[in-house]
């Protein structure tokens, strides 16, 4: 009798502790990138008025991460199809402690968004990684559970980013700099934490890797098994479909939040709700709702499935916003807190727990190994390409005009979503990655 093929074996096993290692170890990537997007903005509040800069200038620290990581998920996504995930896996968050540092120590604008660039190489780099690793390591069942514990992480990491924004504000001018160098602790602990991992089991058969194929199977104790490469051929699946749905998803998806995921503090301020430390408080509570949303998806995406649930979340994101809007043109003023707040947590639940989680894992999961990182740094870049446009074209047009020509525009970028989701959508639960 044939044995079980060495990927097939690895796709029914018992979820192992090293399943967990390789998650959180994954993982640790998406919450700097979370910390690091995210801080910019209560970081804000203070720089502007310290280097005496405009909103134009603002945007572009704002972006200057953003284009980093468009940047370093093309370059670095193609390079890990070719030579592996682990080198690079090894030694990107060493470029992200130092920039960090550097970030913390800027003596003007100019010099803090070339370092929050190249930084941004860093996490762009990890952004092309992370789902392709855990998703090669984890078994079929519980593949979006760990998949989803990405951008949980995310959240995890903006939240913090905000709640230091809060512990620091009584340090006035200077809390600024603590909070963009406070990011390279945790890089240089996961830097030397991720010293000994090994190569995706997947990437390791794409290859033929006897060796390294040899110290998974010891890893997970499996028993020598047949090396096959599973049915996967880039003829078999209409790749150029799929990448349009994955990746127009994912850029509609930083289109709709970034403007206001990252300028949200300012925005409550704009709008004449309270202080400082108020609107930061505000902001804090809404990235905890953000991380109780990718909290359900976790618990869900197995079960659930991914298609439906990305649709219904961008049409909600939308709704939320155009309840926003209508108020506005209806009363003819900025909405109380009391509608303000549970639309934002609607918008904020939405886009953590929904298309935030979808759509980064349609991408690990639609595209075979020896494309898988390559295919996520490009979508990596595109979506930030939506990113720009929303953290550039946001605080332009609210300080210009305010705030209901960009919510009506979201509600359109919502609904389209919603429409492209559900007819190109493909459901990838409880399949295997050769399999899809």
């Amino acid at each position: 009798m044939v044995e079980k093929g060495f990927l097939e074996e690895l796709d029914t096993l018992k979820t192992k502790r090293y399943h967990y290692v390789i998650t959180v170890l994954s993982d640790m990537g998406y919450f700097l990138d979370g910390y690091d997007l995210l801080v910019i903005g209560p970081a804000l509040l203070f720089i502007a008025p310290l280097f005496k800069i405009g909103p134009v200038v603002s945007a572009l620290i704002g972006v200057a991460t953003i284009i980093g990581q468009l940047i370093g998920g093309a370059i670095f996504g193609f390079i890990a199809d070719i030579k592996g995930r682990k080198i690079i896996y090894q030694w990107d968050m060493l470029i992200f402690a130092i920039f960090a540092i550097l970030t913390g120590l800027s003596q003007n604008a100019t010099e803090l968004i070339i370092f929050r660039t190249l930084l941004g190489l860093a996490i762009g780099a990890d952004y092309a990684l992370t789902l392709s690793i855990i998703g090669e390591y984890s078994p079929v069942k519980v593949r979006g559970k760990f998949l989803g514990t990405g951008l949980m992480s995310w959240w995890i990491g903006g939240a913090f980013a905000v709640f230091l924004g809060i512990l620091l504000f009584p340090y006035g001018d200077v809390s600024w700099r603590y909070l963009l160098a406070a990011g390279a602790i945790p890089a240089i602990i996961v830097l030397i934490l991720r010293r000994d991992v090994q190569e995706t089991p997947r990437f390791a058969v794409e290859k033929n890797n006897k060796k390294e194929i040899q110290d998974i199977e010891k890893k997970f104790n499996i028993k020598e098994t047949e090396i096959g490469k599973g049915k996967e051929s880039l003829l078999s699946h209409n790749y150029r479909k799929r990448a349009f749905f994955t990746f127009t998803s994912w850029f509609f998806n930083d289109l709709i939040f970034y403007g206001i995921g990252i300028y949200t503090a300012v925005l409550l301020l704009e709008l004449h709700y309270g202080t400082h430390l108020a609107a930061l408080t505000l902001t804090f509570y809404l990235y905890l709702i953000g991380v109780v949303g990718t909290i359900v998806f976790v618990f869900t995406a197995d079960i659930f499935g991914r298609k439906k649930w990305q649709g219904y979340t961008f049409l909600l994101q939308g709704v939320s916003l155009f309840v926003l809007m209508l108020y506005a043109l209806i009363i003819k003023s900025a909405p109380p807190l009391l509608l303000l707040f549970p639309m934002f947590a609607i918008f904020y639940f939405a886009n953590a727990g929904g298309t935030g989680e979808t759509t980064g894992i349609f991408v690990s999961e639609l595209f075979p190994t020896r494309m898988r990182t390559t295919a996520m740094g490009a979508g990596t870049a595109i979506s930030r390409v939506g990113a720009i446009i929303s953290a550039v074209v946001f605080p332009i047009t609210l300080k210009l005009y305010g705030p209901i020509p960009m919510e009506l525009l979201l509600f359109i970028v919502g609904v389209l979503g919603f429409i492209i989701t559900m007819l190109l959508g493909e459901e990838t639960k409880n399949k295997s990655l050769e399999e899809i």
